[in-house]
């Protein structure tokens, strides 16, 4: 039996609409995307808005709308305004997760940026709560456990709680998992380097000799990149430059330490103008340090023609990067009359 037509456009009325209802909240998802690059967020916040009164389940409309809130939003200002900017980016965020099924990689992606945003915020003040962002963590890393990111996120997470233990054990963890990466190697030492322990007496303080072994062993690892070597030099700066509490025999091994270090990289690279600076600035701290008077001198002569040296080779570099950038620019430019 042939249905008749009258019958079948009154089907058809609902698919049509909704269609274009879907083609307007695209539209207004695209509109809104050009405003937040543009970085006109009440613009993009209004647009947004549009994309989901057509569309309520566009998990990425919502994010977005969160996102733009966010944009918005400035810490530590406590008027009613700035923190309802906060609050609507927080509704949004969880309104992209409710209606998020994670069907599409762009969902997927998109939610791993809300869990993300709202780790984020939870982390923070005004709304900082240890409970409401390790859940939000946790779920950040179970849809992708193998992200290292998401790993990172949740060891930051523990170091803002001043949860050390887990903090320790989150970026070991990385760093064991990951023995072949200078990156995790290095993010290991540079939470060994930070003041997170308390002695006795109820003092911070860091785990130094930890992170400079690491950070030895990370340099190993790509042994002809001489950032590494550097990295290992500006701890050793670090330590004798600013911990008050070192005498001057301890600040001269670091200084000597890191001197040795800086060698390693100006072998392999001897225009490595941040090497020959921080070379002058170990050089000022072992003048410091040492008692005699004609070696003080010494040092700190050798100090001051290094800083030359290092301001000369960084003016070096970057005419040559900037000559480069302009040649670059003239080979893409059309020629004359094309």
């Amino acid at each position: 039996m042939k249905m008749p037509s009258r019958a079948l456009g009154f089907l058809l009325v609902p698919f049509l609409a909704a269609g274009c209802t879907q083609v307007q909240a695209k539209q207004a998802f695209k509109d809104g995307n050009k405003a937040y690059k543009e970085e006109d967020f009440k613009k993009a916040i209004v647009k947004y808005g549009a994309a989901i009164e057509h569309d309520p389940n566009f998990a990425e409309a919502w994010f977005y709308l969160g996102s733009a809130h966010n944009a918005m939003y400035r810490p530590g200002k406590d008027n009613p305004e700035n923190i309802a900017r906060l609050d609507e980016a927080i509704n949004a965020y969880k309104k992209s997760l409710e209606v998020n099924k994670g069907e599409t990689e762009n969902q997927k992606k998109v939610k791993l940026n809300t869990l993300a945003a709202l780790t984020a915020i939870y982390s923070e003040e005004p709304y900082r709560d240890y409970d409401t962002a390790y859940g939000y963590a946790q779920q950040l890393v179970a849809e992708n456990p193998n992200d290292v990111k998401n790993l990172y996120a949740m060891a930051n997470l523990y170091e803002k709680f001043e949860k050390v233990d887990e903090a320790e054990r989150m970026y070991k963890q990385i760093a064991e998992s990951n023995p072949n990466d200078p990156k995790a190697c290095s993010a290991l030492a540079g939470f060994y380097n930070k003041p997170l322990w308390k002695d006795e007496t109820g003092t911070s303080h860091s785990k130094f000799n930890e992170a400079v072994e690491i950070l030895d062993r990370c340099a190993q690892l790509a042994p002809n990149e001489p950032s590494g070597y550097q990295r290992v030099a500006t701890f050793y700066w670090d330590k004798a430059y600013r911990d008050p509490l070192i005498t001057d025999e301890q600040k001269l091994v670091y200084a000597q330490k890191g001197l040795d270090a800086v060698e390693k990289a100006l072998a392999l690279k001897p225009d490595y103008f941040e090497a020959v600076i921080f070379k002058g600035l170990l050089m000022r701290e072992k003048a410091k340090a040492t008692p005699d008077r004609k070696l003080k001198q010494q040092y700190l002569d050798e100090a001051v023609t290094l800083a030359k040296q290092g301001q000369e080779l960084r003016q070096q570099a970057e005419a040559a990067t900037a000559a480069a950038a302009a040649a670059a620019a003239l080979a893409a430019s059309p020629a004359p009359g094309s």
